[in-house]
């Protein structure tokens, strides 16, 4: 499922190369996101590949961001995954 949404950038991390399935390798990181709103606002975790891993953001900037949300079944436990896959900051 694809959600479009308008979110304050709390922190990310360092990108780092990780191992596709292929062999080869892809840039990572994680971007934590809060929605704009109220104090109890939604915040989210995010993957960020490729070159948008490459890219950093600022804390308190505020970007338009396209999150996927999977989840995966391991040995009877879910996990939700939330990749980031399109990144665009809002100039004020």
């Amino acid at each position: 499922m694809m959600s479009k949404r308008i979110c304050r950038v709390v922190s990310q991390t360092e990108a780092v190369s990780v191992p596709t399935k292929s062999g080869d390798t892809i840039q990572k990181c994680y971007l934590r996101l809060k929605e704009i709103g109220s104090d109890y606002a939604d915040e989210f975790n995010c993957a960020v590949l490729g070159n948008l891993a490459q890219t950093r953001y600022q804390k308190g900037e505020v970007v338009a961001v396209a999150l996927r949300f999977r989840v995966n079944e391991r040995e009877g436990n879910l996990y939700q995954d939330i990749t980031a896959t399109d990144i665009v900051r809002v100039k004020g």
